[in-house]
């Protein structure tokens, strides 16, 4: 397997690992025998699909540790981001600060989703350069 694939797999399972072992305590403390009807008993919960959570893209940061800072206008369609870095936006009278993912492979996101209380954010797309840190050799 590929150095790309084993980290894929590793971040996946390490994702997956920390979600299925929270609910864990509340059938395994039978013995576990009582697991499919614990299953049954769930009430339906609504799912919020893994691409729609703007943790995917990276996390609230402060305005003080942007390297950069750009002031959101009606002109701006595409903003280019390199991974890991903290940028400080500027809308109106208000500035945010976020500092994107390390994305392996590199994506994008409607700025919108990650400050939906910018109107400014709106249709601007971010496009997450690939990360230097995981390009393997």
């Amino acid at each position: 397997m590929s150095m790309k694939k084993t980290i894929i797999t590793a971040l996946v399972l390490s994702f997956l690992g920390g979600s299925s072992a929270w609910g864990a305590d509340k059938w395994l403390g039978d013995g576990g025998d009582n697991w499919l009807e614990h299953v049954r008993e769930q009430e339906p919960t609504t799912m919020i699909p893994v691409n729609q959570t703007p943790a995917l893209f990276g996390s609230p940061a402060r305005v003080e540790s942007a390297s950069r800072r750009v002031t959101l206008t009606p002109e701006i369609r595409t903003l280019r981001v390199a991974s890991g870095e903290t940028v400080a936006f500027r809308a109106g009278n208000r500035t945010v600060g976020w500092t994107f993912l390390e994305a392996i492979g590199g994506t994008s996101v409607d700025m919108s989703f990650i400050f939906p209380s910018l109107p400014e954010a709106k249709g601007i797309l971010v496009i997450i350069e690939p990360s230097t840190l995981f390009g393997g050799g």
